[in-house]
């Protein structure tokens, strides 16, 4: 296959540099998320910028998760690969994006009872909590979009086609860059919705990046057969993702449980 030939023939120091650089540039456009909302929801007021503010370590604890289970997707998956065990690659791929699918039942559920629980711990201001409330219900009950991109983005790079997880990546933050205005003060006809706005603007941009990774993977990922059968939960292929995804859970989850310290310091 050719991916399979690319992986196991290229120089590793070509091949490293190949893999990686679209990884980085991944990365840091996931960051442009939140920028991009907080640069217009700016615009609207302080109260609506210290709402989406206090949001952010939710948001980053639902792509860390996400992605802690992808690092182990992709390190199952493509010692699978490697072995020539592809009913294996197929059936962990398969349990991953089961595994993703239940963390994102989770928050939707946890958005639907707690956002206001949550924000009204770190302030008493009614404006910052409409105002985050908002925004963070919709980007948490709708959190089946950024799972399941971070899921079929980590099958394309564990089979080398990192180039077009980065173009995933690309395309949501550009799609939420041209939606954010427009959603947010109404325009072109659009009803303004305020942070709520923002909130859509990146749920869309995330659902976007799923679809197409979805398309990706069905068309360039051979390797990696899903069925009805590799959504079977195998517990022992569960144990040995959460091993691997964990200390890359907790590690990025650390910066999230900052920001909710920092946050209720500063927020005087």
């Amino acid at each position: 296959m050719e991916n399979e030939n690319k992986m196991g023939t290229m120089p590793v120091g070509k091949l490293l540099i190949k893999m990686s650089v679209p990884v980085m540039i991944s990365m840091l456009v996931q960051a442009l998320y939140n920028i991009v909302d907080s640069v217009f929801v700016a615009q609207i007021s302080e109260e609506a910028l210290t709402g989406v503010t206090l949001a952010f370590p939710i948001q980053n604890l639902m792509i860390a998760i996400s992605a802690g289970t992808g690092v182990g997707i992709n390190a199952l998956v493509s010692r699978r690969l490697g072995q020539k065990n592809m009913d294996g690659a197929g059936i962990t791929a398969g349990n991953g994006l089961f595994l993703n699918i239940i963390h994102a039942i989770v928050f939707s559920i946890a958005g639907m009872l707690l956002v206001p629980a949550f924000f009204k711990a770190q302030t008493s201001d009614p404006e910052i909590i409409a105002y985050g409330t908002d925004y963070l219900r919709i980007v948490s009950v709708f959190s089946f979009g950024i799972f399941m991109q971070v899921t079929f983005e980590r099958f394309l790079q564990s089979t080398g086609l990192t180039f077009c997880s980065m173009l995933c990546q690309a395309a949501g933050a550009i799609i939420n860059s041209i939606l954010d205005p427009i959603m947010i003060f109404g325009w072109i006809g659009v009803r303004a919705m305020g942070t709520a706005g923002a909130a859509w603007a990146t749920v869309i941009g995330q659902f976007f990046s799923a679809f197409l990774g979805l398309y990706f993977h069905l068309k360039f990922n051979h390797e990696i057969k899903l069925s009805l059968k590799s959504f079977k939960p195998n517990w022992l292929i569960i144990k040995e993702i959460y091993a691997v995804g964990i200390p890359s859970m907790i590690m990025m989850s650390v910066g999230s449980l900052l920001n909710i310290v920092m946050n209720n310091i500063l927020i005087a």
